[in-house]
């Protein structure tokens, strides 16, 4: 054969022939040295044999003939990721960025970098940026999604894989997306996309094993324990990652069988090997905590929250001083001044206005949207981060939340209300006659902007003794970054607890919304009377529906809360004065949740 040229050299690349291709990109280049293209070719092919350091080399010595070029530093960047040199390969991509801001490739390879480092907030800015840039990065949408749940920003979630019908998707990226649909509450979709990537991927059992997660997730536990029999035993499987996932999903059903020393036993030799992660601590926990094993439970908690720390000082690094209030930051109480310059204004009636469900999480708001749930005129949409939403919209519109809420005027107010009803529509389909029922325990401080806009709102307060609420905060992992910082110890989270409830308590003085206050204690004493209480304040008839409320929720099988599987079960008394068992770890945090342990009668 002649001298090669470059065309040889890159149909060599184009049929595979990798070897070759690598041979004659050397033999061009002894005759033209540092010829651009050959050495690209050349990177290329060594590349695609998996000879990263020779790669490295190559591609370095593109960066050296020509610093000025984008390309050059994004392909470097590229091999030194593959390499597991993450920092130098994101000082590669920056340059790359430095040099051309409109390299959409580039910024989709750093977003990489920081996924991979579980840097969510700076992997989401990334990846948004690239898909601006080139819509059909897929990747980037794809990750740019997973970045965007991880910081709660579901909004731009969906956004991002909205028109993922027509993508050409590996099985990987389909597991991926199967992901984002179920984070972003699509499971019908979620276990299409896993059904088709089931028929492509040639490692069946990684789909398998997704969808026994799914099954579990969804509570068709029927469906998942006929799966499970068709898998290989967790100890067979050589990958980690895999075998991990598989013990998890298997514990998490050795639990609803309430075989819980099976479930330690499968968990319990993980706990020791390798670098389990957040989501594994938890779930020791609570096989712990079922096996009355409390000063075992605390030890894997620490563990989970350290974990959780980790992540939480990459995505909110300003809440980490032990001073700052994660979650009612910037959320004082309106004053008596604020309130008395409301004007009146039209608002809906109660029969065109949500009943809300609002408390501190882990109160059983869940168990209360459940009995709504499932009474056919009424209608929940699990819950939705709406109110969030409109407080972001009060800020477009140049106001301040909650110092300017009596400066809306009434057609600000229609306004958000249309924001509110075009959200709920998206996410729900109301039947006539039916209302909505919106279930978001933090909705609590929101309460002004809430009365503000629905005025004739019924709200149930959900309650529960606060160092149960607390404890069972503290064993809940919980995805919002703010939230981990705040359950990260039981001393914050005791203190944030009663910051909210003050909060709530002012402004409930000051506004005087319809309120029915309903202890979880109570509630369970009396399960059908106060079920008759909550229908007579929210003017439904019938409340014999509500007293079956875990058929019903059995039946609806997806729930996006994390008490997903315990809203399947009849009301028990089992978590009541769980608290007691752990008094030892607690006693430190009782003089803080003391003023409220005496508001809400638990005192005695």
């Amino acid at each position: 054969m002649a001298q090669p040229n470059i065309n040889d050299i890159v149909q060599a690349i184009q049929q595979g022939q990798l070897p070759q291709a690598e041979d004659w990109a050397r033999q061009y280049l002894k005759l033209v040295p540092a010829d651009e293209s050959a050495l690209v070719l050349l990177g290329m092919s060594e590349q695609m044999q998996g000879k990263l350091n020779q790669a490295e080399q190559t591609l370095g010595e593109l960066t050296r003939l020509h610093p000025d070029s984008s390309i050059h530093w994004n392909n470097l960047g590229t091999i030194l990721s593959e390499s597991g040199r993450s920092e130098e390969a994101e000082r590669a991509y920056r340059r790359a960025l430095e040099l051309d801001a409109t390299n959409a490739g580039a910024l989709e390879n750093l977003g990489l970098v920081y996924y991979n480092r579980d840097d969510f907030a700076a992997a989401r800015f990334c990846f948004l940026g690239a898909s601006e840039l080139d819509p059909q990065l897929i990747v980037a949408r794809i990750y740019g999604a997973l970045a965007c749940c991880e910081c709660t920003d579901m909004p731009n979630a969906e956004r991002l894989v909205a028109s993922w019908w027509q993508w050409h998707l590996t099985p990987d990226l389909l597991l991926l997306l199967a992901d984002v649909m179920m984070r972003t509450a699509h499971p019908d979709t979620s276990e299409s996309i896993l059904l088709r990537a089931l028929q492509q991927s040639p490692d069946k059992l990684r789909v398998q094993v997704r969808l026994l997660l799914h099954y579990e997730r969804m509570n068709r536990i029927a469906e998942a324990q006929a799966l499970l029999g068709q898998l290989p035993p967790a100890q067979n499987i050589a990958d980690p990652e895999l075998q991990n996932q598989l013990v998890n999903v298997c514990a998490a059903l050795a639990e609803r069988e309430k075989d819980f020393h099976k479930a330690s036993a499968l968990l319990e030799p993980l706990a020791r090997v390798g670098q389990p992660g957040a989501d594994f601590f938890f779930i020791l926990a609570r096989v712990r905590d079922k096996l009355d094993n409390a000063d075992g439970a605390m030890q894997a908690l620490q563990q989970a929250h350290a974990r959780q720390m980790e992540k939480a000082a990459l995505m909110v690094p300003e809440l980490l001083a032990p001073d700052v209030e994660p979650l009612t930051r910037g959320l004082e109480p309106i004053s008596i001044e604020q309130r008395e310059q409301w004007p009146a204004l039209p608002a809906p009636d109660a029969a065109q206005t949500p009943i809300f469900i609002v408390g501190f999480p882990r109160s059983g708001t869940t168990m209360l949207e459940q009995m709504l749930d499932a009474v056919p005129e009424l209608r929940a949409m699990d819950e939705q981060p709406f109110f969030q939403d409109l407080v972001e919209h009060i800020g477009r519109l140049g106001l301040r939340y909650p110092q300017d809420v009596h400066r809306l005027d009434a057609a600000q107010c229609e306004q958000l209300r249309n924001v509110y009803w075009g959200l709920v529509r998206k996410t729900v389909q109301l039947e006539p006659g039916q209302r909505l029922v919106d279930k978001n325990p933090l909705n609590m401080l929101r309460l002004p902007l809430l009365h503000r806009l629905f005025p004739e709102a019924r709200i149930i307060l959900a309650l529960r003794h606060p160092c149960d609420v607390v404890l069972s905060c503290y064993m809940q992992s919980f995805g919002a970054p703010a939230f981990m910082v705040l359950c990260s110890t039981l001393q914050r989270l005791a203190r944030g607890y009663v910051n909210a409830m003050r909060g709530w308590l002012r402004n409930a003085e000051l506004l005087q919304p319809r309120i029915l206050s309903l202890r979880y204690e109570d509630l369970l004493a009396d399960f059908s009377g106060n079920a008759q209480r909550i229908g007579e304040f929210i003017g439904v008839t019938d409340t014999t529906p509500m007293l079956a409320f875990h058929e019903h929720a059995q039946r609806k099988g997806y729930i996006a809360t994390p008490s997903y599987a315990q809203v399947t079960e009849p009301a028990h008394t089992r978590a009541l004065g769980r608290w007691l068992r752990y008094r030892a770890h607690m006693q430190h945090v009782l003089p803080t949740l003391q003023p409220m342990l005496e508001q809400w009668g638990y005192a005695g």
